[in-house]
């Protein structure tokens, strides 16, 4: 699970520069943490960034920044291992936050649905005949274009709730931005009755993480949704991936397609 940390977009520079652009920027920021009123503190929302980098602290810097407190959340438990052998501190405290979904992949799909609980199996294969008895030729393709980006964006507003009220026009041009960079690419279910569902990736060499998501809501009822994940499940198999990694969140399609918890924590340190 290391490597699958920090080799994840949510490290890297030009991720981190977007993010902080997104709710409450912070103006100080050393490399890839930032300063705000004597405390260090993460670059970019918790909402967005589900991952965090490794950051280095020596005693100079808290000198130089009369830095009372360190407060980071979204951390694994090997990063709060590697801050707490390398801060002096008064007190520290550590609590479990919030919980990322994460599929180690098998070395065949078929193997992959072994693996599955008899009734999670059951469950999915149920569900794509369904799909299947409603929707001819359905295809998984990949996209940066603007096109399939807009229907992303188009679907993602229409859900119902909170997903819905995210995507303000301010974090849709974070997602436009983001889709510039290097790796990141959609993912969309093409169907003869349109596009019924998207996931919003960046993949590498290891394996896919899956950032986002959409679909039509018209057609809930065959689960467009799961069917574009068992899909790119699929691909990713096939292309030898080792993981699909689900990020932040605990909706119940994660668990059901073979997902474990991956506890995140969050860090006081008074210094």
């Amino acid at each position: 699970m290391k490597e699958q940390v920090l080799k994840s977009p949510f490290v890297d520079k030009k991720f981190l520069d977007l993010a902080n652009e997104v709710i409450d920027p912070i103006e100080v920021k050393i490399e890839n943490f930032a300063i705000f009123e004597s405390s260090i503190v993460n670059i970019g929302s918790r909402e967005i960034v589900d991952y965090r980098p490794n950051i280095s602290i020596d005693s100079k810097l808290i000198k130089k920044h009369k830095i009372k407190n360190i407060n980071l959340d979204s951390l694994h438990f090997f990063q709060v291992q590697d801050l707490v052998k390398q801060i002096k501190f008064e007190s520290v405290m550590v609590k479990k936050s919030d919980v990322s979904v994460n599929l180690s992949l098998q070395d065949s799909y078929e193997e992959y649905l072994e693996s599955l609980t008899k009734k999670n199996r059951h469950e999915l294969k149920r569900k794509k005949r369904k799909f299947a008895d409603e929707i001819s030729s359905p295809a998984l393709k990949e996209s940066r274009a603007r096109d399939i980006f807009d229907i992303f964006i188009s679907q993602h507003r229409q859900s119902a709730g909170e997903k819905g009220k995210f995507m303000t026009e301010i974090v849709k041009n974070y997602f436009d931005s983001l889709l510039k960079l290097d790796d990141w690419k959609i993912y969309y279910l093409e169907t003869d009755k349109g596009v019924l569902s998207t996931a919003f990736c960046y993949e590498n060499e290891l394996g896919c993480y899956l950032y986002n998501s959409s679909r039509n809501n018209e057609f809930n009822s065959i689960n467009p949704g799961i069917v574009i994940n068992d899909l790119i499940i699929q691909k990713l198999i096939s292309e030898k991936k080792s993981f699909f990694d689900f990020l932040k969140g605990t909706e119940r399609y994660k668990y059901d397609l073979g997902g474990n918890s991956v506890q995140l924590y969050d860090l006081t340190m008074n210094i």
